[in-house]
């Protein structure tokens, strides 16, 4: 009879172990809605203000696709929101992002406003701290994590270990699961995946396309926009925030 139990318990465990190997997704595509509020963002109270704002969606929203395995991941524009409205609103608003997991590295292509750069350098290193809030992203039950960047810009993240590669949309890495989510209130914008699908994705996609634009680490990217950006007063700020994601 402890012969029998003992087969049967062995038995479960292999089953409950297989159904698990075949919910967790280790490769495939995810599509996120990045939505800005752009309304948030027109501060000043005058008439020209308020007439900006009757011209203009709310919303400005675009949608990347996130194609990834275990080793890398790569991030890029998929849909563009092209009101007329938004033209001016070209800061970084179509960053292309490879992460390579294994040796950290990363490779961004950012362009602001007419200028592009090619940014190589280690993959970032975020701070993460983990809450117990939970909530349901793509039809994956995610846990929220929140770190703060760039001395004061807070981030929050969702993340699911439903799928066990430490990457994300933009930069984001280093949960214990892919995020699927970001809020960054500060910028009034927020991340989050729409639809989550198991493929293959063919070695050659994990590349950027080859570009003239000017090659750089991040510390110099980030100084080289500072200086640039010196006399433009409090909304250089929401440039290097956006810029530095």
């Amino acid at each position: 009879m402890k012969q029998v139990l003992t087969i049967y318990l062995l038995i479960l465990v292999g089953l409950n172990q297989h159904i698990v190997a075949q919910q967790l997704i280790l490769s495939g595509e995810i599509l996120f809605e990045r939505r800005e509020n752009i309304h948030k963002g027109m501060t000043e109270e005058n008439s020209w203000t308020e007439a900006r704002k009757k011209a203009t969606p709310k919303y400005k929203v675009d949608l990347f696709s996130l194609q990834f395995n275990t080793k890398q991941s790569i991030y890029k524009m998929h849909t563009e929101d092209e009101h007329p409205s938004f033209m001016w609103n070209k800061m970084a608003n179509s960053n292309s992002v490879l992460q390579l997991f294994d040796n950290r590295l990363y490779e961004a292509e950012k362009t602001i406003y007419e200028k592009s750069y090619r940014v190589k350098d280690s993959l970032p290193t975020y701070t993460w701290k983990l809450e117990n809030e939970f909530r349901t992203i793509a039809g994956h039950s995610c846990r929220k994590a929140s770190t703060i960047i760039l001395d004061s810009l807070y981030i929050m993240a969702f993340y699911t270990d439903e799928i066990p590669v430490s990457g994300g949309p933009e930069s984001f890495n280093g949960l214990p699961g892919m995020i699927l989510g970001i809020v960054v209130p500060r910028i009034n914008t927020t991340y989050f995946a729409t639809k989550v699908s198991s493929q293959l994705i063919p070695e050659n996609n994990y590349t950027l396309p080859k570009s003239k634009s000017k090659t750089t680490l991040y510390k110099d990217f980030y100084s080289e926009l500072g200086k640039a950006l010196k006399d433009w007063g409090e909304y250089a700020s929401q440039v290097i925030w956006r810029a530095s994601l």
